[in-house]
């Protein structure tokens, strides 16, 4: 009994003024706002409490939500949820008081309640498309003895019918103008907002192929509007078909694609580059470049491009231009593409995000000989056993790089296009969004992660330094307090969605939207 008439009390102190001068009783309560925020209102007096908004009542060490419904001349009725002690959830209740309410006068403190204004922040700059784009094309970056570097495929040819069309070709190198196309947004050039670099290879079995593929110049277009200066470059091709001259002209495009980057690094200021964010990617021969142009270093030259001083290929930066320019990757997407050496791997910090079909025959998904299309004994014979998306995977989380793998099931080589050539669009499109989404969490930095304390059930935190800037909300329930990075808050029993949500800004600047849902 004594416990009832106590929640009852918390039910009707709502009505309740502080004792002192009476106010106008047939208008609404008397609100007079404090100037701190976070502070209640204080209601006083005897008065008429609106209908169908919550109030948060403070009496003592304890609190209540309380709502009215209705009012009547004899009555007034309602509902409220007591908080008590040590819990996180609380119940609803109804309430039901005579006309005698308004003869009750009690001491409290009454929140009208109401969360404070939620917004989530919405920061597209390399998140999503936004920006309009131009294209500067054909900018020579270098130049290398080589025989061609630029020779479109026929989806409809075997890579053992493109090769022999390649022999005649293949016999005499000349000095080949090594070129890209430079993809940006519109304004990169004209303001002094810095972009990150994004340079991609296109494949072709370092045969065929060119900088306009339209995958390769596709994603270029999509990063560029999205902030990034994207760049699809050309690099030497052909070969002669002994194991050692493959082992070359693969040589050869690392030494392009470095130069490439060189390029691109002596430029930053001309293009905005942030130099502290740069990327490569690829497709099958494009992403074996890229592998290697994150991870080969001189020690791992292949022994094919060593010896007398007229077979030594020189150091991979030893070719194309005369830049001494370095940088740095800081990740990687691997399309179907393989590694000979996996303990190249430890050689650098860079992330990696891998593509590939578990049913590639062009280029091994675990590991083995490339080609097994064509031949699996002439594969053997012409190249070296390569390590697969699969391996480069482990080895990689193995040395504590970020590794993302996505494998395909049932699904072949070159997964943005089908078996017949035509266009994959969802594969395009998927490949294009994992990829975005790795590359900003690499620029921006993880997103903070919402957590619930283990000794408290009220309170949720994230857990993150450096964050400002931070707005909450909750679906279910009631917040108590908020204080920075931590909330405290209580469930309503009757509530089936039970979620936090928290938009900030993170230590590098950039814009965070995080949910938690509540078991």
């Amino acid at each position: 009994m004594k416990n009832r008439l106590y929640i009852i009390l918390f039910a009707l102190i709502i009505f309740i003024g502080c004792k002192g001068k009476v106010t106008d009783t047939k208008g609404p309560a008397k609100q007079t706002p404090t100037n701190i925020p976070e502070l209640p209102y204080i209601l006083q007096g005897d008065y008429t409490p609106d209908t169908g908004v919550m109030y948060k009542v403070i009496i003592g060490g304890d609190t209540c939500f309380v709502t009215v419904d209705s009012i009547s001349k004899d009555s007034i009725h309602g509902y409220y949820y007591q908080v008590v002690a040590g819990s996180n959830c609380v119940e609803r209740k109804k309430f039901v008081h005579d006309r005698h309410w308004k003869d009750k006068r009690h001491d409290a403190l009454v929140y009208v309640y109401k969360e404070p204004e939620y917004k989530a922040k919405d920061d597209a700059l390399f998140q999503r498309p936004t920006k309009k784009i131009k294209v500067q094309r054909d900018i020579e970056y270098g130049q290398a003895l080589g025989y061609w570097c630029s020779k479109p495929g026929t989806q409809d040819d075997s890579y053992l019918q493109i090769a022999l069309d390649c022999l005649t070709t293949a016999i005499t190198k000349t000095t080949q103008s090594l070129k890209m196309d430079v993809y940006m947004p519109d304004d990169t050039i004209d303001n002094d907002k810095k972009h990150p670099l994004l340079l991609l290879l296109h494949g072709g079995g370092f045969l065929v192929g060119d900088k306009g593929d339209s995958a390769i110049s596709g994603w270029c277009k999509h990063f560029a509007s999205m902030g990034y200066v994207a760049v699809s470059a050309n690099y030497r091709l052909g070969f002669f078909p002994t194991k050692n001259e493959i082992t070359r002209t693969g040589y050869m495009a690392l030494q392009d694609a470095h130069a490439a980057m060189r390029f691109m690094v002596d430029h930053a200021k001309y293009y905005n580059i942030d130099t502290s964010n740069i990327f490569v990617g690829g497709a099958s021969a494009g992403s074996i470049t890229a592998l290697n142009l994150a991870f080969m270093t001189d020690n791992d030259r292949p022994q094919a491009v060593k010896g007398n001083r007229f077979r030594d290929m020189g150091t991979i930066a030893s070719s194309g231009n005369s830049s001494h320019a370095t940088f740095r990757i800081k990740a990687l997407a691997n399309m179907w593409g393989a590694i000979t050496n996996l303990n190249m791997l430890k050689n650098s910090k860079t992330d990696i995000i891998s593509f590939h079909g578990d049913q590639d025959m062009v280029v091994p998904y675990d590991k083995g000989y490339p080609f097994k299309d064509v031949s699996e004994k002439l594969g053997k014979r012409l190249f070296d056993l390569m390590y697969g998306s699969v391996q480069i995977d482990l080895r990689a989380k193995d040395l504590g790089l970020r590794s993302e793998f996505h494998s395909f099931k049932d699904q072949g080589h070159s997964l943005h296009r089908y078996s017949d050539g035509s266009w994959n669009q969802k594969n395009f499109e998927f490949i294009r969004d994992k990829m975005s989404a790795f590359f900003y969490e690499e620029i921006a930095g993880k997103k903070p992660n919402l957590e619930e304390d283990a000794s408290d059930p009220r309170h949720i935190y994230i857990d993150a330094e450096g964050i400002s800037d931070i707005a909450w909300h909750i679906d279910g329930g009631f917040i108590m307090k908020i204080d920075g990075n931590d909330i405290w808050v209580v469930w309503r029993d009757e509530s089936n969605n039970r979620t936090v949500r928290a938009s900030g800004i993170n230590e590098k600047g950039f814009a965070f939207n995080i949910k938690k849902i509540i078991e």
